[in-house]
């Protein structure tokens, strides 16, 4: 390789001898992660997630309860007793306690869930809390 960097290529990837094509066509597989931070109110309220409209493949959902007023996570939530998650109205979580959804329920990253994805999808959380405000975590895994 020359010292001073001449002829390196201009797409990282293409080292190995990749087409520009072939390099792009890695990248879109890629996982990615889309945050989302909320308050849950006392009562049923309901959250539409939004995500990248060249999302193709839900892996999964990650839920932490965070401290109220900071960004600190907590172990467990204190309030919310159950939450729902629905894909395009097909219902994929019902009813469930939302910490079998955090990283201190289960060894994985995140709750795996794979579903396709169109690019165009309705997505929406919703939380029974019959307590106190509590705020939420969630990251949304997909391809």
């Amino acid at each position: 390789m020359n010292p001073k960097g001449l002829n390196a290529p201009q797409f990282p990837g293409m080292q190995t001898g990749a087409s520009l094509e072939q390099v792009r066509d890695y990248i879109k597989k890629q996982r990615r992660i889309k945050g989302y931070s909320f308050n849950v109110t006392s009562g049923q309220t309901q959250q539409n997630l939004q995500l990248s409209g060249t999302a193709r493949q839900l892996l999964g959902i990650l839920l932490i309860p965070v401290n109220a007023g900071t960004d600190t996570f907590i172990q467990g939530f204190q309030e919310i007793t159950e939450f729902s998650f629905k894909v395009n109205n097909e219902i994929i979580i019902e009813s469930l306690n939302p910490s079998f959804a955090t990283n201190y329920a289960n060894d994985d990253e995140f709750l795996c869930i794979p579903r396709p994805l169109s690019g165009t999808d309705q997505i929406t959380i919703s939380f029974n809390n019959p307590g106190a405000t509590e705020t939420c975590g969630i990251a949304l895994y997909y391809i």
